[in-house]
């Protein structure tokens, strides 16, 4: 089955979630955090054999964690930036999908 796509995306700046409505009709949200931990840029997750960021860090200051912006990107996915201004991934729907269930 096909990943359905987001009829609506809503930051909440006061609770630090990001909800998503989507076309099945589902609602997930995600905080701030748990999008941190999951970004899945190279800086993070690390590249050619070497550990990302997030692999060799066991905390985060607070503007890590805080979300600030967010964009679509086409018409798969999500360009989240946070407050520290790190906005290098992109969450691609399944992506937050698999995220809603983890």
């Amino acid at each position: 089955m096909d990943t359905p796509y987001p009829i609506s995306v809503d930051l909440i700046r006061a609770d630090n979630v990001l909800e998503i409505r989507w076309q099945d009709g589902a609602t997930t949200r995600h905080s701030g955090e748990q999008l941190r931990w999951a970004c899945p840029c190279a800086e993070c997750r690390g590249e050619a054999g070497q550990l990302g960021r997030l692999d060799r860090t066991q905390t985060l200051g607070s503007p890590e964690l805080v979300l600030a912006e967010v964009g679509l990107i086409g018409q798969y996915a999500l360009m989240i930036t946070f407050q520290s201004g790190h906005g290098t991934g992109i969450y691609t729907f399944p992506r937050l999908r698999d995220l809603a269930s983890s």
